[in-house]
């Protein structure tokens, strides 16, 4: 009698392995042919010609490819993406330029912040900091007065000088020439010291400012070191 032919045992890893290798292309095919479909769907595009007329092409003719355009789904008519035209070279420049601006606006912005971050630091309580810039905006006032009497008193010998010259006119004789210089002198003078007048009241403001952003950073970090050191409260 012959041997029966023995039984094929398949265990229970290999057939759930078996089981898998069948399933994933059938998971997968769905998901890739949607991928696959999606990356190859059919485009149109919508542009306005330079009359103002909109146009739906699907290819884009040679002249249009720098414009402003807007791709649809041939299939549903959904718009799909929105190209802004292409920027001539003069606001390209222009846009760097603007950039470059804005990032040395913003790291000087950043520095202004670390500088005044130290000079917080510098103060052990918000008096001592009003008292420090109470101190620096008194010295600009006396500046000020100071200056404001040395134009006070060149105003007084350009007024003498030009009566010298009006008298000299109503006589008439010729202005001294030495007279003419005096008053060039001082005029130009005045200008000097009227622009550092100016200079020395926009100083103060200056320092005024920066005074309320300390005070508040101040407060800040108070209000920050009293919650670590509570954290509770």
């Amino acid at each position: 009698m012959a041997d029966a032919a023995p039984t094929r045992m398949t265990s229970r890893p290999a057939a759930l392995a078996l089981a898998l290798l069948v399933a994933l292309p059938m998971a997968i095919g769905p998901a890739a042919a949607q991928r696959s479909e999606s990356s190859t769907e059919k485009k149109l595009y919508r542009w306005t010609d330079s009359s103002g007329k909109v146009h739906y092409t699907d290819a884009l003719p040679p002249d249009v490819v720098n414009q402003a355009r807007a791709e649809l789904s041939a299939s549903t008519g959904l718009v799909r993406n929105q190209i802004d035209r292409a920027l001539t070279p003069e606001e390209r420049r222009a846009a760097e330029a603007a950039a470059a601006s804005a990032a040395e606006a913003q790291a000087r912005l950043e520095n202004s912040r670390r500088s005044e971050e130290a000079k917080v630091s510098s103060f052990r309580t918000e008096a001592d900091l009003r008292a420090a810039y109470a101190e620096r905006s008194a010295i600009i006032d006396e500046t000020l007065v100071s200056l404001e009497a040395a134009i006070n008193s060149q105003r007084g010998s350009l007024h003498q000088q030009l009566g010298v010259a009006g008298d000299a006119e109503l006589a008439g004789r010729p202005v001294p020439p030495r007279t003419i210089s005096v008053i060039l002198e001082l005029r130009e003078e005045l200008k000097k010291q009227d622009r550092a007048r100016l200079e020395r009241a926009a100083e103060k403001q200056v320092l005024g400012e920066e005074l309320e952003r300390l005070v508040v950073l101040f407060r800040e970090r108070q209000a920050a070191r009293e919650l670590e050191l509570n954290p509770d409260a």
